[in-house]
Formats: C-alpha cells, sequence, structure tokens
C-alpha cells in the first residue's frame, strides 16, 4: 500500500492553513488532492474518515480550526502506520485507528496535553488519574504526540512511567518509536529502544544490530541494544566478538547476555578467558 496519497494530503492541508484558512474553498490544489483520498478510503476505517473529514472542509463553518484537526489526524495516522505498506498488515492499520479515533472532547484531552508538554507541579498526579481512568486518551491523534515526546519529559521518574505505559499499549507503538529514533540522542531514545525491546523482542533483531554497529551511538544506548540481542540465538557469534573486541562496557554487557545461552564456544570462550586472568 502507497501512502503517498496521504502525504500530498498533508502538504496541501499545511499550504492552505498557511495561506489562509478563508481560501480553503478555492483551492484547487486540496480539492484534488482530497479526491484522491478516495483510492485509500475503502482500504481502512481511518482514511474513510480522513477523506470524509477533508471532503467537509469546504462547507463547515470554521475550516481553519478543522483543518488543524484533520493535519492532526493525518499525523498520527502517517506516525502509527509508517513502514507497514503490505495489504496483509491492513488489519493492524483498522486495529489502530479505532483507537486513534475516540471522539473525546478537548474539556478531556486539555489536562492531558498540557501535562505532557509543561513542566512544573502536579502533572503527575493529573497524567496517572488520565491513565487509570481513560488510558485510550494518550491514543488520541491529538495526544499521542505528546504521549511520545513524553518520554523525554524532565521528570524523570514520569518519563519511566510513560514507557511502562507504552508496554502496556502493546506492538501498536513500536513503529512509532522507530521512526525518528537516534542512537545519539538522550534518554527519551533509551527509552525508546527498552521499549521497542520489550514488545517485540527478537523481531527488530536487525534495528538493534544497527545501533550496535553504528560507531556514532551513545554508550549506554549501545548497550542496550546489545542487551537486546539476547532473543536470537544467531546472535552468539556477533557477542562473542564484542566480548573479545570492543570497550570495557559492551565487553560486559555482551558476556552478560552471552551467560544466558548455552553453547560450546561460549564455555570456550569463558575458559580462554579463566587461563588469560591466571
Amino acid at each position: 500500500m502507497n501512502l503517498d496519497i496521504l502525504y500530498k494530503l498533508r502538504e496541501q492541508l499545511k499550504n492552505s492553513i498557511i495561506t489562509g484558512s478563508s481560501l480553503i474553498k478555492e483551492d484547487f490544489r486540496l480539492k484534488k488532492a482530497t479526491e484522491d483520498m478516495a483510492a485509500l478510503s475503502k482500504l481502512a476505517p481511518v482514511f474513510a474518515q480522513i477523506e470524509k473529514q477533508a471532503l467537509d472542509l469546504p462547507i463547515c463553518d470554521n475550516p481553519g480550526e478543522k483543518a488543524l484537526d484533520l493535519l492532526a489526524l493525518i499525523d498520527a495516522v502517517l506516525e502509527t502506520q509508517a513502514g507497514i505498506y503490505e495489504n496483509k498488515e491492513l488489519s493492524d492499520i483498522e486495529g489502530g485507528s479505532g483507537k486513534l479515533l475516540k471522539n473525546y472532547s478537548y474539556k478531556m484531552l486539555e489536562p492531558v496535553i498540557t501535562a505532557l508538554t509543561t513542566t512544573g507541579s502536579g502533572r503527575y498526579d493529573i497524567l496517572v488519574n488520565a491513565r487509570k481512568d481513560t488510558p485510550e486518551i494518550f491514543l488520541d491523534y491529538r495526544v499521542f504526540p505528546k504521549y511520545i515526546e513524553g518520554l523525554g519529559d524532565s521528570y524523570s521518574e514520569l518519563a519511566y512511567l510513560i514507557s511502562r505505559w507504552m508496554v502496556e499499549d502493546g506492538k501498536m507503538m513500536i513503529e512509532p518509536l522507530k521512526r525518528g529514533f537516534d542512537p545519539m540522542g538522550k534518554n527519551d531514545m533509551y527509552l525508546r529502544l527498552e521499549v521497542i525491546s520489550k514488545l517485540a523482542r527478537g523481531k527488530e533483531n536487525d534495528f538493534y544490530l544497527s545501533i550496535v554497529n553504528n560507531p556514532d551511538s551513545k554508550k549506554d544506548i549501545k548497550r542496550k541494544a546489545i542487551e537486546s540481542l539476547k532473543y536470537c540465538k544467531e546472535n552468539i557469534d556477533i557477542l562473542l566478538e564484542i566480548a573479545k573486541t570492543a570497550d570495557k562496557a559492551s565487553k560486559a554487557e555482551a558476556m552478560n547476555v552471552l551467560k544466558t545461552f548455552s553453547d560450546t564456544r561460549i564455555d570456550e570462550f569463558f575458559e580462554d578467558l579463566a587461563k588469560k586472568k591466571k
């Protein structure tokens, strides 16, 4: 499945908002991009919802506000579905779209969005209570991008708590967290990788290896990637190489992972290591 049509609609929406919402009714480029959505609308409910909102723009009373809402929805869909282009995976799109299209009022969303995007006291309790009462509110398309950004919250305890919630949300979080991943990043990237590892396990082995093999990867992120190699026995030779040639911290992490496997190659490595120490 090709999402170029959706990207095109997003760009036209941005241009329309910049040039002025009063001109949306006469914007022929936006009209053409909306018409093209018909090709996607039959594939999944979320695309049909986007098409409907786009068609309503020229006839609604507040096109500027509606255009911003539609842009947020498109961004959320592209964020969660990037990399999923196979028709056989359309069920994943349909399954996630229902959570993204909950009809929450702004009155309900505003405290959560504010708590995720500001600093100060009181935010922790607001988010904990929201998670307890309406956990799916964090998957609303207007909240979702801020939810991911919450992994970089200045209050480390809150950032860690958000990462635990994402694990509870399940595998739909894997693709959004992989998008824009920076192996040279800060604690938010470390938490992203931790969540991905817990959810995907060995299915993202190539992703872990790309971080391990990147010479610019931050040390703590690289160590977490090395730890994530524990899910596939095929990584034994790579782990042995790391344990022999890498920096001290990486060596130690690789050895810890090697101890979880049972293999003669590993036995020989530790026997040789013991002889050298003697």
